[in-house]
């Protein structure tokens, strides 16, 4: 991406402007730009610093949405994850799941057979790895970790899991290449209205307080749990689209499991995983009405009391204790406003909503889904601009991240090697680099063959080395360490948190850069 360079939004006007920068904005603006419209995306914090961060790191179809008898939005996820494990390889990958049961519990056993063998056949020709029951010494076998908790028996089936921030990340970087101007840390402080239409946004930099204007034809908000604060700037009295629901996850040491696992609380049925995630267990989520403020969500006592019980209810084994916990983080999901379930039983689906002054918001949906989604509001945007003939959408066959054509290219290649014979960089940390940031890592080699000492590690608890911190200053748009550690480089849930880090390495990296 390019660096944030205000002046190409203050006193521009746009065909498009998005405003929040989570994966459903970030998918907006790569598919608008992509077929042809100027746009330009801004966002109050971070690309990704609110919903789209605070995830269950899942692509998937989501199996628990069979038993609410939503087939269609289980066939369009398994569609979408299909796609994304064929065009984000190294963003997404494949994981199996078990669903432990005792006695009839969670569910009665015969219909939890029934539910895995309906996934695969809504999957079709995508389906992963073929589900199956797994009983006694074989289960036991594959998952010794449950052989403590009186477990009889378990389904195994197949879903993925992401890296959340970097798929934004990449869907912004596409946006950037087709042209798309985009800017962080950027707040919508009031609408420019003309004749009763939304025309554009006054917009604050929050690094400095500057003020700016934008104009655009049309406005979208994908501001997720924000989305009825920034319609209601326009007009106070409007009736929510959104209902907010707040869910914590739990980061622990390994806890030594094989395979994800797909849990049940005993107390009131809701479904949470527990996720073996970067060397460390993943638990979560929970499913609650959340009426604060989003920005100031946090995991309460009694949001981590209650994952912690309820897991231990089903795994006893475990034995799972609060001061264990290495880290929480919390999230605020946009779920459509006019369902009256349990928050948890709400469907997922999305809705697509325009205001009478024009404004279009984006509410609901799965992160699974995010492209279909982009493209449903792109597609819609073409009836308001008759005057352009938009392309085609290319989102379904065009790769993202790491599966770029070039990503394994001669010049990546060769230069890579002759780090590894001069001995500057570990041939696993290069073949790390390559993966993950794709094409991007020709930029990073190049800096460590100007500066030997810019492959020195960060510090020993992660693989992460000097050069990366530059790398998402110059190439990612971090604007601040927060930028970096919580989202960049995604250390902050650790038990380091990235305090170990050489302080010497940010110093100066963001002077200039709120321009």
């Amino acid at each position: 991406m390019k660096r944030r360079d205000l002046s190409r939004i203050d006193g521009h006007s746009f065909d498009l402007l998005v405003v929040g920068g989570g994966i459903v904005g970030a998918g907006v603006v790569r598919d608008a730009a992509a077929r042809g419209l100027s746009c330009a995306l801004v966002d109050a914090g971070d690309f990704a610093s609110g919903t789209s961060s605070k995830t269950t790191k899942l692509i998937h179809g989501g199996i628990r949405y069979l038993e609410q008898f939503d087939f269609g939005l289980v066939r369009e996820s398994l569609r979408e994850r299909a796609l994304l494990l064929k065009l984000a390889p190294r963003l997404v990958q494949p994981l199996r799941f078990l669903i432990p049961v005792r006695g009839n519990r969670p569910r009665p056993w015969p219909l939890i057979r029934v539910g895995i063998w309906l996934y695969d056949r809504l999957a079709g020709k995508s389906v992963l790895e073929s589900s199956a029951v797994v009983v006694g010494k074989k289960l036991f076998e594959i998952e010794p970790k449950l052989a403590s908790s009186g477990i009889e028996k378990a389904a195994l089936y197949s879903d993925a899991q992401m890296d959340d921030v970097r798929l934004v990340l990449e869907n912004l970087r596409l946006a950037d290449e087709a042209g798309a101007v985009l800017a962080n840390h950027l707040r919508v402080q009031s609408w420019i209205i003309e004749q009763g239409k939304i025309a554009g946004a006054e917009l604050k930099d929050v690094l400095t307080g500057r003020m700016l204007s934008v104009r655009a034809k049309v406005v979208v908000n994908t501001t997720g749990p924000w989305a009825d604060r920034l319609r209601r700037l326009a007009e106070p009295s409007l009736k929510p689209l959104v209902r907010p629901s707040k869910g914590i996850h739990l980061v622990y040491p390994d806890l030594g499991f094989r395979h994800a696992l797909l849990l049940s609380a005993p107390k009131d049925d809701r479904v949470f995983f527990l996720i073996p995630w970067r060397g460390m267990s993943l638990i979560g989520t929970t499913d609650t009405d959340y009426e604060g403020d989003p920005s100031a969500v946090s995991a309460e006592a009694a949001d981590i009391d209650y994952l912690i019980r309820e897991t231990n209810a089903v795994l006893p084994g475990l034995d799972l204790r609060k001061e264990r916990v290495i880290a929480s983080f919390a999230g605020v999901r946009p779920l459509v406003a006019d369902e009256k379930k349990d928050p948890w039983a709400v469907s997922r689906s999305h809705k697509i909503h325009t205001d009478s002054n024009g404004l279009i918001t984006i509410v609901g949906g799965k992160f699974t889904t995010y492209r279909a989604i982009a493209q449903e509001a792109v597609d819609h945007l073409d009836s308001l601009f008759k005057e352009k003939q938009l392309e085609l959408c290319h989102t379904a066959i065009f790769p993202l991240g790491c599966a770029d054509g070039n990503w394994r290219s001669p010049e990546i290649q060769s230069l890579m090697q002759e780090l590894l014979k001069s001995g500057v960089l570990h041939p696993a940390q290069g073949s790390r680099l390559v993966q993950r940031y794709g094409k991007g890592a020709l930029k990073i080699f190049e800096w460590i063959k100007e500066d030997p000492s810019s492959a020195q590690l960060l510090c020993q608890h992660h693989p992460f080395i000097r050069a990366e911190i530059r790398y998402a200053a110059e190439e990612e748009m971090a604007m601040t360490r927060d930028d970096i550690l919580s989202r960049r480089l995604q250390v902050s849930l650790t038990p380091c948190r990235g305090d170990d880090f050489p302080s010497s390495v940010m110093e100066g990296l963001f002077s200039g850069r709120a321009s």
